[in-house]
């Protein structure tokens, strides 16, 4: 079970690096934990670092914060695939994040991707 999570961890990383037309990442290193296989949703999705200067850390995002909706896909439940498309933006996009503090408070953010 540790293998399959570490190479759904590998995967979603991967995928969520790989945008349309520009590769800008958002700038976090996660902890991601998922239900199923062929057709699997996210149970679990933990920042465990932010990049300096990345879009993710000029949007406020701080480690130890959960990611508990993306576009509204609310986690957990967002199906990976979901998730994934959802999280491919270009350069001049926005990604609608909802972020659960270690307190338990709720903060919506937006990420935004710009060139440079």
């Amino acid at each position: 079970m540790k293998i399959f999570k570490l190479l759904i961890v590998l995967i979603s990383v991967t995928s969520f690096a790989v945008l349309a037309k520009e590769p800008i990442k958002i700038g976090i290193l996660s902890d991601i934990e998922t239900e199923g296989f062929f057709s699997s949703t996210l149970t679990s999705f933990t920042i465990q670092k932010v990049t300096p200067n990345s879009p993710a850390e000029k949007a406020g995002i701080i480690a130890g914060q959960k990611i508990i909706a993306i576009e509204n896909c609310h986690i957990p439940g967002c199906a990976t695939s979901e998730a994934k498309k959802l999280m491919k933006k270009e350069s001049g996009e926005t990604l609608n994040l909802l972020l659960e503090n270690k307190d338990g408070s709720h903060v919506p953010v937006k990420v935004a991707f710009n060139a440079g």
